[in-house]
């Protein structure tokens, strides 16, 4: 419902604008069909241009119902709505999706202690696994008598070390971001970017849901939804952004990671320069 009347709202002048075209139409037929009654003849062209006439006039009376409604959205509902329509313009954590309203649990911004560190891994050395050979080194001694005397000789078993198993790549943490699991890596704080820019970063959680990805006016807190998606991410691309729609300036991006049930760690927040 809030949808529709931000719509209504938004295209208010296109509607108007309409509205009188066909205002204007009507009122040339109706002057046609009079002009035809004038001459009519016939009782049946009579009648006919009655009909017409008719017409028009319900084509009236709904017009001015549909410019009535455009009106009444646009200057009364959508005030009455305005913070429906902001919720639905920038979902809110609160409410993710397939759960109630009387099961929306409330959002906090504390991390869990289990992957506080999942963005500083441990250095963790292996010992090299030892696989003994035993080669074998026949040496030609000496001849005596026309035999020939073999010395078989066993070296000593020699280790052959065995490289460990690679690591999986850990998630690298952006110093302007307090919790791994939420950070933007690129661009970095106040980098001065234009056209089409990539953003990169982690949007990860035990329990994840979705991430979103929000702008607002650098200093201000009114942020609005700019993308997001379901699947997961780990130090690759988030989503694209075109700085030619927020315009030249300073601005702030935050990245919000959601869990199953609501909760959400401490967003990501890095301030871009827009330069045209």
């Amino acid at each position: 419902m809030s949808i529709l009347i931000q719509y209504i709202a938004n295209y208010a002048p296109w509607l108007y604008f309409i509205c009188g075209a066909i205002a204007l139409y009507q009122l040339y037929r109706a002057w046609l069909v009079r002009a035809e009654r004038r001459q009519a003849v016939f009782s049946l062209e009579r009648e006919k241009a009655v009909r017409d006439l008719g017409n028009i006039f319900s084509t009236a009376l709904l017009l001015l119902l549909v410019m009535g409604i455009t009106y009444f959205t646009s200057t009364t509902l959508v005030k009455a709505f305005a913070q429906q329509i902001q919720d639905a313009a920038s979902p809110s954590p609160e409410m993710p999706a397939g759960l109630g309203q009387n099961s929306t649990p409330t959002p906090t911004d504390t991390p869990l202690d289990a992957l506080a560190t999942l963005g500083t891994p441990e250095a963790t050395t292996r010992a090299p696994l030892l696989q003994p050979t035993t080669p074998v080194t026949e040496t030609a001694e000496a001849v005596q008598d026309g035999q020939a005397t073999v010395d078989v000789q066993a070296t000593a078993a020699t280790p052959t070390p065995v490289p460990p198993t690679a690591a999986p790549a850990p998630i690298v943490q952006s110093p302007s971001c307090p919790d791994p699991r939420s950070a933007i890596l690129r661009p970095g704080m106040n980098e001065t970017v234009s056209g089409n820019v990539s953003l990169v970063g982690t949007a990860t959680h035990e329990n994840f849901q979705y991430y979103k990805v929000e702008y607002a006016p650098a200093g201000s807190n009114n942020f609005v939804y700019l993308a997001g998606d379901k699947n997961p991410v780990v130090n690759g691309f988030l989503v694209s952004i075109n700085t030619s729609a927020l315009g030249p300036g300073a601005w702030t991006l935050r990245l919000v990671v959601v869990d199953q049930v609501g909760n959400y760690p401490e967003p990501c927040q890095v301030t871009i320069l827009i330069e045209n």
